[in-house]
């Protein structure tokens, strides 16, 4: 697997977690931390964040070498 594909599978990843964390019995993403769900927490700010850093690490192109003066 490259990097390449890593980074999509875990964007994948990120975001069939929310929609798994919406699916949860009992409503547990509706559980509140700091005055919000953990279903805001999650879509609004961790699976952002976290898909961001994917995208820098993994997706990201390699710098083209830089011409050499001749």
């Amino acid at each position: 697997m490259t990097n390449r594909t890593g980074g999509v599978v875990l964007l994948s990843l990120l975001l069939a977690g929310f929609l798994l964390l919406s699916a949860l019995p009992n409503q547990m993403a509706s559980i509140r931390i700091g005055g919000l769900s953990v279903l805001w927490w999650y879509g609004g700010v961790i699976a952002p964040v976290t898909s961001v850093l994917v995208a820098i690490r993994w997706l990201a192109d390699a710098l083209p070498a830089s011409p050499r003066d001749e």
